[in-house]
């Protein structure tokens, strides 16, 4: 009988395929990698004051020469990387975080009662007494800090791709 026949070694293919199998299992690794790497690029966008597109700048950035919600840094220094084997988390337990993210307007929160001390205004006494006031005080501009950039996801894929085929040698 005449014919063509073909044997193909998959034997190097199994062997990178169960390797990549063995890595799904546990993607804790990778996954505090990428955690690191949003981490990262979230103060990357402090330091460059928003990124892609800039803040508004802040009162105090503007008279004083500071930066952006970067007064005491506390915001930017807060954010933790949580890991599982099957997710991560990157986030801020600072309760103004999400204010300054998304923005808010004058008097979104409602208005509360507020007790004013007894003090002087310009030489003349004024006494304790109750007021409302509106919170927030002013308009907050959001200024998007929580933001993956397309460096990042690309620095991403690096880590998932090293990971799951970093130690396979061809």
């Amino acid at each position: 009988m005449s014919g063509i026949s073909i044997k193909i070694d998959d034997t190097t293919i199994m062997a990178t395929l169960s390797r990549i199998r063995l890595h799904l299992g546990d993607m804790t690794p990778a996954l505090h990698d990428i955690g690191e790497i949003v981490k990262s690029s979230v103060k990357h966008n402090f330091s460059a004051q928003g990124r892609p597109k800039k803040w508004p700048a802040s009162k105090r950035a503007r008279d004083e020469g500071g930066q952006t919600l970067s007064d005491t840094a506390r915001l930017r220094n807060s954010f933790t990387v949580a890991v599982s084997n099957n997710s991560v988390a990157v986030g801020t337990n600072v309760v103004y975080a999400r204010v300054h993210h998304f923005g808010a307007k004058k008097g979104s929160f409602g208005t509360f009662p507020v007790t004013v001390k007894a003090h002087k205004r310009k030489g003349s006494p004024v006494k304790a007494h109750q007021r409302s006031v509106k919170l927030p005080w002013g308009n907050i501009p959001a200024r998007p800090f929580m933001m993956l950039q397309d460096e990042d996801k690309v620095e991403i894929n690096a880590a998932l791709n090293d990971y799951l085929l970093g130690d396979i040698k061809n």
